[in-house]
């Protein structure tokens, strides 16, 4: 498998990381020096600050003192376990108008088992820069070794559903690191980090909105003119069908978005709440649907190496007289293509598996249609191996993989290659590997209004051959940057 070793090697990184982050917390963080902004004049005397902690058993304020006109600090140092209450009292010039006279702040602290003393106000403690950090440097991670596998796919021909969820992923952690470190100055607490961390997936939603409801709108008409060239069938109905859902899932995101505003401090939290999930659900899913488009685009751009034993060529109707229609016969010439090039380049000749079967309204097998067209384009008998017992595209593949067993004997150290229209490249090789054959695609051209279904047909089968791994990584997401900032008790 492609980057298996890799996958691994990011795993335990980012557990190591994640356990420095528990041990470096849990080392430096038995302190917590929290700093309160205000606004005043003149710098700030000893008497005009106290703090008075309602249990200093658990928590101190070991060292009260201020910086400038601007920041006051409170130093806090932890005990043992437990959770206590801080008051802090500051005295304002009367020069300062409204503000005159003691201001009075509570804060919650809470010191857990290593002392580590975390302000539960605002998810804060001494350290958590380090965290923020570490967590960065996470996700640049995750986008390298994920841009890496994606890559390495590629030029190794191994275009997969694995491929896609690589690409699909290195997007939406670069979009985060990207939206993290530009908003860095921002923060002065990890209760910011957070915030912003679970805000990503909206933003995201919302920069690319117009540009997914010109994809929408672009899919939905290639559909509608697929329908009338091709005729009505449920699956050259996807692109509408994602276009309505893609335009309802937003729609619902800024009406949650808006309405939160609108309702009690309850619904305000649990609009919040929806709006954030399905903003990131929508954005990870936006990130795997542009990640199958760049990836089936990119599978039609491969050039295979002209050192092939046999080529499959993918078989689809033909007419009525029993000839081939300009798809097929634009399959069957790509490999003659090929073939030519390569006895040209190497003096090797390739063996042709043309496959497919004979449907009801057929005349002849489509397999002896390519044959037969072969055959007139001076080809010998021995140079092809037909296939006629297929039905579709799975069973082309399975079936020729079974021919070619049987005409070289083996399958071991045999080069193949399979010739089929633009748009089906991506599923020849998706079916490849699924039957166990190494083959790499040879691209024919077509009408560009196939490219759009095939693209949705590819993201559905991603969403059901990895409907487990995709669940898992949305879970993750959720419960870092949603739940996550629920359970810590931030108010957003």
């Amino acid at each position: 498998m492609i980057g298996k070793k890799r996958f691994v090697a990011m795993g335990i990184a980012l557990l190591l990381m994640a356990l420095g982050c528990v041990v470096y917390v849990a080392v430096h963080g038995n302190s917590y020096t929290d700093r309160m902004i205000y606004y005043t004049n003149d710098y700030l005397t000893d008497d005009d600050l106290e703090v008075t902690v309602d249990k200093p058993d658990v928590v101190r304020a070991d060292r009260i003192y201020h910086d400038d006109s601007h920041t006051v600090c409170v130093d806090y140092v932890g005990l043992r376990e437990g959770t206590a209450t801080a008051t802090i009292r500051l005295h304002i010039d009367p020069s300062q108008g409204e503000n005159e006279g003691w201001q009075t702040e509570k804060q919650r602290l809470y010191v857990n088992g290593f002392h580590t003393v975390f302000n539960t106000d605002f998810m804060n403690f001494d350290g958590f820069f380090f965290v923020e950090i570490v967590i960065l440097a996470g996700l640049i991670l995750v986008f390298l070794t994920m841009g890496a596998t994606f890559v390495e796919c590629f030029f190794k021909a191994r275009f997969s559903y694995t491929m896609v969820a690589c690409g699909g992923i290195a997007l939406f952690t670069l979009f985060a690191f990207v939206l993290e470190v530009y908003q860095m100055q921002w923060f002065n607490s990890f209760r910011g980090f957070l915030l912003d961390m679970a805000d990503s997936g909206f933003e995201f939603s919302v920069l690319t909105s117009p540009f997914m409801l010109l994809f929408a709108g672009l899919i939905a008409f290639s559909n509608i003119w697929l329908v009338r060239h091709e005729g009505f069938r449920l699956q050259n109905m996807l692109g509408i069908a994602l276009a309505v859902l893609w335009v309802l899932g937003v729609g619902l995101l800024f009406w949650l978005t808006y309405s939160a505003f609108q309702g009690s401090e309850a619904y305000f939290h649990v609009a919040e709440r929806l709006s954030y999930s399905l903003s990131i659900v929508l954005s990870f899913m936006e990130c795997m649907l542009l990640s199958t488009v760049v990836s089936a685009f990119l599978s039609t751009k491969y050039k295979p190496p002209h050192n092939k034993d046999y080529l499959i060529i993918l078989g689809c109707c033909i007419r009525k007289d029993g000839t081939l229609t300009p798809i097929l016969r634009g399959r069957v010439d790509a490999a003659i293509k090929f073939e030519r090039e390569q006895f040209a380049q190497t003096n090797k000749h390739a063996k042709f598996v043309p496959s497919g079967g004979q449907g009801d309204d057929e005349v002849i097998s489509e397999s002896e249609a390519m044959r037969r067209y072969l055959l007139e384009q001076g080809y010998p008998e021995e140079q092809i191996v037909t296939e006629d017992k297929s039905v579709n595209t799975s069973q082309n593949i399975q079936f020729s993989r079974d021919r070619i067993r049987e005409d070289a004997g083996t399958l071991d150290n045999i080069r193949a290659g399979f010739a089929t229209t633009n748009y089906h490249i991506f599923r020849g090789y998706i079916l490849s590997r699924k039957h166990g054959l190494d083959a790499q695609g040879i691209s024919a051209k077509t009408k560009w209004y196939f490219f759009p279904n095939a693209f949705l047909r590819e993201f559905a089968g991603l969403l059901f051959d990895k409907k487990w791994f995709i669940a898992g990584v949305i879970a993750v997401i959720l419960i870092l940057f949603t739940l996550g900032v629920q359970f810590l008790d931030v108010k957003i």
